[in-house]
């Protein structure tokens, strides 16, 4: 796979990352688990904000519950719920199920073999990893005297015990290796060894040379022992001889 499939791959990858973590936000109670039950409902709440705006507001839940699916699971280690949330199965399935369905649709759209698939999981998961570190070197800019960055770290170390780079960097790369087994798997399914075909066709080739020869033997046995008799004259007389007579049958002369 060349650098502009992995690239590509790695875009589509990311975006696909944004409806599956709305199916975390949104049906799995991500938001409730994340804070142990502190927030919960925000969900129903924010559709009944955007009731009221039609099919726009359908439009505009959806993009919020993506985005607030995205940030949560992308400064969330799964290590962490493993720690802190031993007994909450539903987090931890909420925090693995997006990188999960990402890689194995994005290997099945780009991915033909175990290594395309690996290299498409683990583009998704560097593309999230640049735009934390960039969006955080914007804040750092932004913001004078570095107050941006002790605000945001504080706010990751009380939600995850981790500073907001490691705490992004680690979520990213625990979930991006969960999702590449998924894909790799998938990638393997779809691999097809390039000699195959070839390997095909000589083998029909070879049947079909045998269910010839099968079928007219009595040719091939003819054309391998018959053969035509040979038949000449008398150099004395002239008479005809046929390929058996030694002497002339007329003069009697030997046949040359």
């Amino acid at each position: 796979m060349g650098w502009g499939r992995v690239i590509k791959s790695g875009i589509v990858g990311m975006l696909i990352f944004g409806p599956m973590a709305y199916i975390a936000f949104r049906f799995l109670n991500l938001t409730e688990g994340v804070t142990g039950g502190l927030i919960g409902n925000i969900d129903d709440a924010i559709s009944s904000l955007t009731a009221l705006l039609g099919f726009g507001g359908v439009f505009l839940e959806f993009l919020a519950g993506a985005l607030i699916g995205v940030v949560l699971i992308l400064i969330f280690p799964i290590h962490w719920c493993i720690m802190y949330r031993p007994d909450d199965v539903m987090l931890i399935i909420a925090i693995t199920i997006p990188w999960i369905l990402t890689c194995v649709i994005a290997s099945a759209l780009f991915a033909r073999s175990p290594r395309e698939a690996i290299h498409t999981s683990l583009s998704i998961g560097i593309g999230y990893a640049i735009i934390s570190v960039v969006l955080y070197i914007i804040l750092a800019v932004a913001i004078p005297f570095g107050l941006g960055i002790v605000i945001l770290d504080g706010l990751l170390i009380g939600l995850t015990d981790l500073p907001y780079l490691f705490a992004a960097l680690t979520a990213i790369l625990e979930g991006c290796l969960v999702g590449t087994v998924f894909g790799a798997f998938i990638g393997s399914l779809r691999y097809k060894p390039e000699g195959a075909k070839v390997k095909k066709k000589k083998v029909k080739v070879k049947e079909e040379a045998t269910e010839t020869t099968e079928m007219f033997p009595s040719e091939t046995v003819e054309k391998e022992t018959v053969s035509t008799p040979t038949s000449g004259s008398c150099t004395n007389c002239g008479a005809k001889l046929t390929a058996d007579d030694l002497f002339c049958t007329n003069c009697g002369a030997k046949k040359v």
